[in-house]
């Protein structure tokens, strides 16, 4: 009888050990799915863009011919990005990675980051990406990541430059703000402690120096002062206050030209204004390439939309008036024709305020990017492509 009690016992035994190595394997393989759930979840950005094009293109058109590619590139995470360029690829900054493409639509190479507010920068080969309001920032080529930094200072904004120089204005315990410059080691090699606060920057264009626009208030109206510095030599000039805040500095063939709120001006290599454009209706944006700029005003009451084209002179510019809904301008590269979204289609306003080249489009596309001969137009998870030569 005991010996009969000790089988049963070994026997309850063996099944317990049996049922728990059961359980131990499920548990296992369980884990294990999960685990590689977890790591395409991580990894989204880089696979569901390519699963969704498989087996299919996607043309993009230029009157009535069309031009196969990968399109459109479905980007994934918060649903906000943005977009830049590296020499010829396209830049695509999401809340999880920097995505690097080829015209066509190809993946070059993903890299992810861990960045709270990440804003993205590029010029030439170089892109720069940094925390907005945090204390990180990165610099990026083609063929990878240059170096990666954490600064004492809280980042307000940065600027990149064709050489990979990177321009910081960051907050300060001691002054107003701080702007420091490294070059393309890492190596911070000129800082500047500021007393008024910096609003806005650009290298000027042997990227030897900077453009800095502070803003004042006088009599209860904002005004903006440029100031250029040199890295070696210090401070080289200052413009008179200019009644208007400056939102974008862009350098010409002889000097500056600024994109105000209010108003718009070239100024020469001394920063004495030369001339000015007032606007009459709203600023709804505006780009600048050599001494052609394009503003673009908005005016609510009569519906309308203006195209205002500039070439070197800002007192006289051609107007071009729309009555539908103007998206988004930008100035051609080539011919610097001004590039003009409309709903369904884009079309291209040579110096003269005339017509040239149209392209169809498709309404969910906010504002658009160019590379080369290709638009690049982004809308909300999603970039379409058009081949525009105009």
């Amino acid at each position: 009888m005991k010996r009969h009690r000790e089988e049963q016992v070994d026997l309850y035994a063996a099944r317990r050990r049996k049922r728990y190595r059961r359980i131990l394997k499920r548990s296992l393989v369980f884990l294990s799915i999960a685990a590689i759930l977890l790591l395409l979840y991580q990894k989204r950005d880089l696979w569901l863009p390519r699963l969704e094009t498989i087996g299919s293109k996607h043309p993009g058109m230029h009157g009535d011919s069309f031009t196969d590619g990968d399109f459109p590139l479905a980007v994934y995470g918060s649903g906000d990005y943005q977009v830049g360029k590296m020499n010829q690829k396209l830049l695509v900054l999401s809340d999880s990675y920097l995505n690097i493409y080829e015209t066509n639509g190809t993946l070059h190479s993903s890299r992810q980051h861990t960045y709270g507010s990440p804003m993205l920068q590029s010029a030439g080969n170089y892109s720069l990406v940094y925390e907005s309001g945090g204390t990180r920032f990165r610099l990026d080529t083609g063929s990878g990541m240059k170096y990666e930094k954490t600064i004492s200072d809280s980042i307000i904004f940065g600027r990149v430059s064709e050489e990979g120089e990177v321009l910081l204005v960051t907050s300060c315990d001691s002054c107003a703000c701080r702007m420091v410059i490294f070059n393309v080691k890492g190596q911070a090699y000129y800082e500047r402690n500021c007393v008024e606060d910096i609003t806005e920057a650009a290298f000027t264009p042997d990227g030897t120096g900077c453009y800095a626009v502070t803003i004042r208030v006088k009599n209860g109206t904002m005004q903006s002062v440029v100031h250029a510095y040199s890295f070696k030599s210090g401070d080289l000039w200052s413009s008179q206050p200019l009644d208007m805040l400056v939102i974008s500095v862009y350098n010409t063939d002889s000097g500056l030209f600024l994109l105000g709120d209010e108003a718009a001006c070239y100024l020469d290599s001394r920063g004495a204004v030369l001339s000015t454009y007032r606007y009459p209706d709203a600023l709804a944006g505006g780009d600048c390439i050599g001494d052609t700029a394009a503003v673009l005003l908005r005016n609510d009451d009569k519906r309308t939309y203006t195209v205002a084209i500039m070439n070197g002179d800002a007192s006289n510019p051609v107007l071009h008036v729309y009555d539908k809904t103007v998206k988004s301008i930008g100035l051609m590269h080539d011919t610097k024709n001004v590039l003009v979204q409309l709903r369904s289609r884009l079309e291209s306003l040579r110096l003269n305020g005339s017509v040239g080249d149209t392209a169809a489009v498709t309404d969910s596309c906010s504002s658009f990017l160019q590379i080369g001969n290709y638009v690049f137009l982004t809308g909300y998870g999603r970039i379409d492509r058009v081949a525009f030569r105009d």
